[in-house]
């Protein structure tokens, strides 16, 4: 439930310093694009900065970020209980989003971060954002009708709720794309308020039309509100362009007008259209971003649709859809901690579109199953271009790979066949185990893609121990757990892994290759000793959120009854390693990867340099085609 006021929150920051110098954010369109182009210049100016954006994607840390890299989880379940243990002393019946700005604000003042950026959650005067006592710059984006439930029923109306953001004596930037109603209200306001304000033009602003050949209109009305903004909270940096446009020009911002492949998925070659667009406002911006670069040869679209309840799809049809398109609606899952968002039923959508005096060349319901819409609007497409208006969230399956089996008539149960360590004699039926627990787990998500990682360890051969996981899950008919048809869609060989961790890394790369974007779930088959290593150390280090990994081990026998006691104490051994040195780059790990690659498999974290670039995956060299992830920077899984 969204119950507006700044009572509870004032009461939960009372003793809540506020140091920082706050940047606030409003707008119904464009805020978390503005906050992201302010966190780049500040982060190219060596500024250490926070950024509180909302909703989250995933988990509610997802929009909590210091220098642009989210929050651990050990500290954000520090001051998320702190919080949560002051609401309830005071008896103060704070909502999930009070809770999360004052953590948020906490956080910041635990981190001594110099900035804080904070986007609006809803409206602007009664949000708990603002809560603020240090307001540097406020801003206001592009504004629309949205929330009218709480906002206001006009342009006029939401506008003058937003406006509540402004201070005496604090600067206000507003897009200047606004309808002139909605400045004069902005105007009025501010003259009432003390504030001066500040009408952006993007045409004639200096960063904007530095990028004028890279964005699109609506990023650079945004990107002309972030630059006005960062200079005046910080005009001695504002003329170092060259710094300015470097810094913007890297930034990767997933889901906005995003170019994304989905061949492993759907067998389509070219790209996907990925945008988020949720209102009327924001349909408009893909829509023209959609008819000069995709109409432009009178092609018709084929559209992957979901929707919030609540939302104006009505509008939001009109402006996307003509007449020849086909369309697929789908339902996507629940938001955590945010249990009011739901989606818009499928069939519904479909009922809308109907009612828009389109004629649609055909439609499909896919209700909740994302795969089945993908699979339909790929062959409907049939090279013609696809669009999704939403998120396209995936899980990623990885079965670690311990042996090599080398083929043979008892399709591996005969050890005989495996290529193994001497520590290893009786454990093959054990890595038959993981093979079935993964294809379990694939076939129970139909939103799934299946794993297999580890490289070609042994002399004498150069078969990965993945490609043969995965050849042997197919002589086994794949244990009557899935299609073969299903199978070879839906199962990738990451072949370079020497080592546990890379197991992750790489993974994550490998996943990121084939679909153009990175899961939003892991679940990790392995031996059940290995969990801390895998789970905790492993994606702890790489800054893969915790909350989001799933495990499921099964030990080989003389693990489960105990017998084997120097492998126990091997598992010790091999925790308090990875625990002091993470990555895995100091020479004891390192050079025990060395000498499982026999065939010299390449430990570049991409073998494509253009895919390193696109994905924003900051790594560093560790040696000739040796390389890791390049450590306090922001990476790019969440």
């Amino acid at each position: 439930m969204v119950n507006l006021g700044l009572a509870r929150i004032t009461a939960l920051l009372k003793q809540t310093p506020q140091t920082w110098k706050a940047i606030h954010v409003a707008g119904t369109n464009g805020k978390g694009s503005i906050c992201a182009y302010l966190t780049a210049m500040l982060r190219a100016n060596q500024f250490s900065c926070g950024r509180f954006t909302s909703p989250h994607l995933i988990d509610p840390r997802d929009s909590i970020t210091i220098n642009n890299i989210t929050v651990s989880e050990t500290k954000f379940r520090h001051f998320q209980d702190m919080v949560k243990k002051r609401n309830e002393e005071q008896g103060l019946g704070a909502s999930e989003f009070e809770l999360l700005t004052a953590t948020a604000f906490e956080l910041f003042e635990s981190e001594k971060v110099e900035v804080g950026i904070i986007e609006v959650g809803l409206g602007g005067a009664l949000d708990a954002t603002n809560a603020l006592k240090n307001k540097s710059v406020t801003i206001i984006a592009k504004i629309g009708l949205d929330h009218q439930s709480f906002l206001g029923n006009t342009l006029e109306e939401i506008a003058l709720q937003k406006a509540g953001i402004m201070r005496k004596g604090v600067p206000c930037v507003v897009d200047g794309t606004n309808p002139q109603s909605v400045l004069d209200v902005l105007r009025s306001h501010a003259n009432d308020t003390g504030s001066d304000i500040l009408f952006t033009d993007f045409e004639t602003n200096l960063l904007s039309n530095k990028l004028r050949e890279d964005f699109e209109p609506h990023q650079r009305q945004n990107l002309a509100c972030a630059y006005e903004a960062f200079k005046l909270g910080f005009p001695q940096h504002a003329s170092y362009m060259d710094t300015l446009v470097s810094a913007v020009r890297s930034m990767i911002w997933p889901g906005r007008l995003q170019l994304l492949s989905i061949e492993k998925i759907s067998k389509r070659k070219e790209d996907v259209l990925l945008d988020g667009a949720h209102n009327p406002q924001s349909a408009e911006v893909l829509a023209a971003f959609v008819n000069k670069h995709l109409r432009s040869l009178n092609r018709p679209i084929t559209w992957v649709l979901a929707a919030t309840q609540g939302k104006d799809v009505t509008e939001m049809f009109k402006l996307l859809l003509r007449d020849g398109d086909s369309i697929v609606a789908v339902e996507f899952g629940p938001v955590e901690q945010m249990p009011w968002v739901q989606p818009t039923n499928s069939a519904k959508l479909l009922d809308v579109a109907n009612s828009c005096g389109i004629a649609f060349s055909s439609q499909f319901d896919a209700s909740t199953d994302v795969r089945s819409a993908l699979d339909w609007a790929s062959q409907t497409a049939n090279g013609d271009p696809l669009v999704i208006a939403g998120s396209l969230y995936l899980h990623a399956i990885i079965v670690c790979c311990h042996g090599i089996w080398a083929g043979g008539e008892s399709r591996g149960w005969n050890e005989d066949e495996w290529l193994i360590a001497g520590f290893q004699k009786g454990e093959t039926p054990t890595f038959i185990e993981h093979i079935k627990a993964g294809l379990h787990l694939l076939a129970s998500d139909g939103k799934s893609v299946l794993l297999f990682s580890g490289g070609p360890t042994r002399k004498e051969t150069r078969l990965s121990g993945a490609r043969s996981y995965a050849q042997l899950a197919d002589a086994n008919s794949y244990f009557g757990l899935l299609p073969q048809t299903e199978a070879s869609k839906r199962i990738l060989h990451e072949e370079r892994a020497l080592d546990s961790y890379y197991n992750v890394l790489f993974s994550l790369t490998r996943f990121w290759g084939s679909y153009g974007t990175w899961p939003k779930k892991m679940t990790i088959v392995s031996h059940a000793f290995k969990r801390e290593r895998l789970v905790d150390c492993h994606c702890g280090a790489i800054g893969y959120p915790l909350d989001h990994v799933g495990f499921v081990g099964i030990d080989p026998p003389g693990m489960i009854d105990g017998t084997n006691e120097s492998a126990f104490k091997g598992v010790a051994e091999a925790v308090a390693q990875w625990r002091q040195d993470p990555h895995g780059k100091g020479e004891l790990l390192a050079g025990k990867r060395r000498k499982r690659n026999p065939w010299s498999v390449s430990q570049k974290l991409f073998l494509d340099r253009e895919d390193q670039s696109r994905s924003g995956v900051q790594v560093m060299p560790m040696g000739e085609e040796e390389e890791g992830l390049l450590e306090g920077v922001a990476q790019p899984w969440f």
